[in-house]
């Protein structure tokens, strides 16, 4: 029987003729296919049919066809049996509706798509119809809203379980009167409870040297510099304070777009801070003896190249000018020669103590700048300062009276060349030294036991 026939079968006793049940069959927004009993061979299969899974009825004979080609999971099938199957080969002479089930169908395209399936049987006029709804949107989208509830839980639970174990003590604090919360952990940093803390003003938590600048915090937040880092020390419950880290996070009002308030995380640094005093003070004492000549104990070469670059930043904002002196031990290596090094070590000892005992200023560095040379450098200092000091100084190295049978002095005696810096210019702590170095060459070169300016 060919399809026309069919359609004018099931007609029969309807104010429509075929054309107009296939037209409306056609329109329907879900997918429809006919099949009939006796042969289970698929007849008609609607538009929306098509739309939804792409085949037509050159694709498919009959249902085992239909269920070989667009099942692909074993327990969709048996559903799907459970379902239709008595009731496509039974003797029921009355209609009968089949209970809509969930399955997943293999699209033309490979696709999967999920489905509500049902449909009527129809004995009288020996058929069956299944309705196809795709819900396979609806389906990702509860999908994505379950596991997206399953996800909040889990992350719920998570972080219900990092507060309360987390050693780390973590404030949720809003700039407005809403409540501030603080974890557990709380109690191990501060010895308060959480009511206890959170009794107290902020501020009040707080050492008051370092209120100060934890209200520079908050204002940098309220600013929108929302990732701080404050290091202060915190009340604890049995007296005294504790030194702590917060690390702090602000977040946004979604209204208004403003700082809201900040969540901190705060460890206890109590030991870590502690160590690094330790450190810091055991660095101190190395860099105060690595600065230091280890034969004269005064200033080496490295500490005053550190103290000219820090003057050198200094002086373009200074109000005075700047000198420096290069002194050099006339005739040392004749000394040396004549009465060996370990006199001439002492030699050089004698004058690094001229010069601590002549250079008196806390701003003024003397320092051995290599050799037999020594070198002051004199901040805050105009060059007739420079000379009254240098002139004290040979004069004092002079009055020692160290025999010293290779200068024409007979005694041991020093050169001194002076330059000096305009206040307010930029310095060059080469050019500096170099003038000063010409100066010392003259003086050298004009008899020694002199200073000369350059």
């Amino acid at each position: 029987m060919g399809r026309d026939a069919i359609l004018d079968g099931i007609t029969q006793g309807y104010p429509h003729d075929a054309q107009s049940l296939e037209i409306a069959l056609s329109a329907m927004p879900v997918g429809v296919s006919w099949a009939t009993l006796a042969d289970q061979k698929i007849i008609f299969m609607n538009r929306k049919f098509t739309e939804i899974f792409g085949y037509t009825l050159e694709d498919v004979n009959n249902l085992n066809d239909w269920i070989d080609i667009a099942y692909p999971f074993e327990e969709d099938c048996s559903m799907l049996e459970a379902a239709w199957a008595p009731h496509l080969t039974g003797a029921h002479r009355d209609e009968y509706s089949i209970e809509t089930v969930e399955v997943r169908v293999r699209c033309r395209d490979g696709k999967v798509k999920t489905i509500l399936n049902g449909g009527v049987i129809l004995p009288e006029n020996g058929w069956a119809l299944a309705t196809f709804v795709d819900i396979t949107d609806r389906k990702r989208d509860e999908m994505i809203i379950l596991e997206a509830e399953r996800q909040a839980a889990e992350n719920q639970a998570i972080y219900r379980l990092l507060l309360d174990h987390s050693p780390e003590m973590i404030v949720l604090s809003p700039f407005d009167s809403s409540r501030r919360y603080v974890s557990s952990a709380v109690s191990h940093i501060t010895g308060f409870t959480a009511e206890e803390y959170l009794a107290m003003k902020r501020y009040d938590t707080i050492h008051p040297d370092d209120q100060e600048e934890a209200r520079r915090i908050i204002q940098g937040l309220r600013a929108g510099n929302l990732r701080q880092v404050l290091r202060y020390r915190t009340l604890h419950k049995s007296g005294g304070y504790r030194w702590v880290e917060a690390s702090i996070t602000g977040y946004l009002d979604p209204v208004s777009g403003e700082t809201g308030g900040y969540v901190a995380t705060i460890r206890d640094i109590a030991d870590q801070k502690a160590r690094e005093e330790r450190v810091a003070a055991d660095f101190l004492e190395i860099s105060e003896v690595a600065s230091l000549d280890e034969l004269t104990g005064i200033a080496n070469r490295r500490a005053f190249n550190r103290t000219i670059d820090a003057e050198t930043k200094r002086h373009t904002r200074s109000t005075r000018d700047l000198s420096l002196m290069l002194i050099d031990v006339d005739h040392f290596k004749r000394y040396n020669d004549q009465y060996g090094h370990l006199a001439g070590d002492e030699c050089l000892k004698q004058i690094a103590t001229v010069l601590k005992t002549n250079v008196r200023r806390d701003a003024d560095f003397p320092a051995r700048f290599g050799g037999e040379e020594f070198v002051v450098l004199m901040p805050m200092t105009e060059i007739e300062g420079a000379e009254l000091v240098a002139s004290k100084i040979l004069e004092a190295v002079s009055s020692m009276g160290m025999a010293h049978a290779g200068s024409p002095h007979r005694v041991v005696t020093v050169s001194i060349g002076i330059a000096s810096w305009q206040a307010g210019v930029s310095l060059s702590p080469n050019l500096l030294i170099e003038r000063a170095d010409r100066a010392l060459y003259q003086a050298k070169d004009g008899g020694r036991n002199r200073v000369v300016i350059g």
